[in-house]
């Protein structure tokens, strides 16, 4: 594999908004292929247009613009996107992002489009680049290069007024940096004006299309947010277009492009994608800026632009927290025979599809729990030994086809329920909860490697629940939920989640009456792809339905269900 850097001056990649000298300008993403030459100083550069200088990368100032140098330590999240346009072996450094999983990646819609908004092909001409802070390409031979299985897209990506512009990319194994967690949605307080915000990139260091290189290394850059106010009136009027910045979609941060590199600060052409930072959480990803014929960034008076990661936190959640055996998008299901076989239903969407065997014997145990403990991108299970009452964790590895055995709790004989509905402390990695003998709900932070922080009681009373379920978001808030259904009447609650270490669920409220309907509840996530999370119930004469989540925290909370296949009354479990 040869990987080769690319110039910012190769191609002028921009969006025309408005006829005139000002336009919209994508700060990276589908960068052309330039022409290979080695420099004079030893390095690997690219020739700039016939008959013009060729400008020394020692001679560029190596900043965004206006920003410093940053050690990988200080950014072990930061990744690069590189594409092979041209099947010929040669990938280019297009973009930068953000690992917010082992195998997760959030960047720009941008950055894995086309000039029309047509999906790239990054499962088959991607790579991410990881573990470095020197661009790729010349001397450089740092890091981890790993293969893109998927992207999915947040919202619906509007490539001519660059909306919605934000993907994810799953990766085709995790990689070991520490990941970064994405702003929660509903957190205003990071988006405050005048909050100083830190981006990050390897984008062009001087604004002329033509003569300005990417930096060698990872810059970063403060800049103060502003109000969607100022940000509407600065922008719109920049490039005669009403509308061009979309608040809550978008938001905007700079003191102002002064026109001028050594005095300026902006993101540039190949910024994008880039994450900028508030209190340790990503809230925006370099998207966009105003340039001009000659000028590619810092333009007089102008604003940069970035997605603003909350709004999307909801759609690319359930996304980072795959609960999937196949490796899509959508989440499947587990059983164990009432013999030791256990098996794998993946979900085609309202459908499943024909059982796998499912690698190993299941007879000691009389529960299981789907979940990513790790979220490495491969399904592990919670299960409970039957005899001792003792607690494993079933989880694979990239280099392993088998699942280990991990003993997370000894002698849980009496506890009532096990429950994995993700993160609900809102740290990044998945929880497990445990209803005790007495009715004590325990929430049991985890470390995210099959270890726990001490328990937090979050209720008390959940002995009068004959079930106690969820994965995932039921109301579509950002915030992980849980559903219960009583005894003796068998209503069915739902006790919204809050994101709070402290207290991570309000109290229960009725959201459907008398479900003696069904004798098994199982929620395995999103099962049908949506971003809600979905339920899976069991009649006693053996029929499933799934019932798809609505987003709603009502009596709409599911919709008409759908009927999956009869004969499951022969499964001893289904988690």
């Amino acid at each position: 594999m040869r990987i080769t850097r690319h110039a910012g001056s190769v191609r002028k990649l921009r969006r025309l908004i408005a006829t005139g000298a000002a336009t919209l300008a994508l700060l990276g993403g589908g960068l052309a292929a330039g022409v290979q030459a080695q420099a004079a100083d030893g390095g690997e550069r690219f020739l700039p247009p016939k008959g013009a200088d060729v400008v020394s990368a020692k001679k560029a100032s190596p900043r965004i613009i206006g920003g410093t140098s940053t050690a990988f330590s200080s950014a072990p999240w930061m990744v690069q996107l590189l594409f092979e346009f041209d099947n010929d072996g040669y990938y280019y450094f297009t973009c930068g992002g953000t690992l917010v999983a082992p195998n997760k990646v959030m960047t720009a819609a941008h950055c894995v489009t086309d000039e029309n908004g047509n999906a790239l092909d990054m499962k088959g001409q991607g790579l991410v680049l990881a573990g470095t802070a020197k661009l790729a390409g010349g001397s450089n031979d740092e890091g981890t290069a790993v293969g893109i299985t998927r992207s999915y897209f947040a919202g619906s990506y509007n490539a001519d007024a660059i909306d919605n512009d934000i993907a994810l990319l799953t990766l085709s194994k995790p990689l070991p940096y520490t990941p970064a967690q994405p702003a929660s949605y509903g957190d205003n307080a990071r988006y405050a004006p005048g909050t100083v915000a830190t981006t990050y990139g390897w984008g062009m260091t001087g604004s002329d299309w033509d003569f300005s290189p990417l930096s060698d290394t990872l810059l970063r850059l403060e800049q103060p947010l502003r109000s969607d106010a100022e940000c509407t009136e600065n922008l719109d009027t920049a490039v005669s277009t009403p509308g061009a910045y979309k608040p809550g979609h978008m938001i905007c941060a700079g003191v102002g492009g002064t026109g001028n590199d050594s005095t300026g600060k902006s993101t540039c052409p190949g910024d994008s994608g880039s994450p900028m930072f508030v209190s340790g959480r990503v809230i925006g990803l370099t998207s966009w800026g105003v340039a001009s014929d000659q000028e590619a960034c810092n333009m007089q008076g102008t604003y940069d632009v970035y997605t603003k990661v909350a709004t999307y936190y909801r759609s690319i959640q359930p996304r980072i927290d795959d609960t999937s055996f196949s490796g899509d998008h959508r989440a499947d299901l587990f059983a164990r025979s009432t013999g030791a076989t256990g098996y794998t239903f993946n979900s085609a969407g309202e459908a499943l599809a024909a059982r796998k065997t499912f690698a190993g014997s299941y007879s000691e145990y009389n529960l299981f729990v789907q979940t990513d403990l790790d979220r490495d991108g491969y399904e592990d299970l919670v299960a409970r030994q039957a005899s001792t009452g003792d607690v494993y964790w079933l989880h694979r590895s990239a280099s392993s086809s088998t699942y280990a055995k991990t003993r997370m709790f000894s002698g849980w004989k009496t506890v009532r329920a096990l429950v994995a509905p993700g993160d609900v402390n809102n740290d990044g990695k998945g929880d497990l909860l445990a209803v005790t003998s007495t009715g004590d709900l325990m929430v049991y932070p985890s470390y995210g490697n099959g270890k726990f922080n001490t328990a937090v009681k979050a209720a008390t009373g959940y002995q009068v629940y004959n079930q106690v379920r969820g994965h995932g978001d039921f109301t579509y808030d950002g915030k992980n939920d849980l559903l219960l259904r009583r005894g003796g009447t068998n209503d069915l609650y739902l006790a919204k989640g809050t994101g709070k270490s402290t207290a991570p669920f309000e109290a229960p409220v009725l959201v459907r009456s008398n479900w003696s309907a069904y004798d098994l509840l199982v929620t395995p996530g999103d099962v049908n792809g949506d971003a809600k999370s979905d339920l899976v119930a069991r009649t006693p004469a053996g029929a499933l339905y799934l019932l798809k989540g609505t987003g709603v925290g009502t009596s709409e909370i599911f919709a008409t269900q759908v009927k999956l296949g009869t004969g499951w009354n022969s499964y001893y479990t289904v988690g």
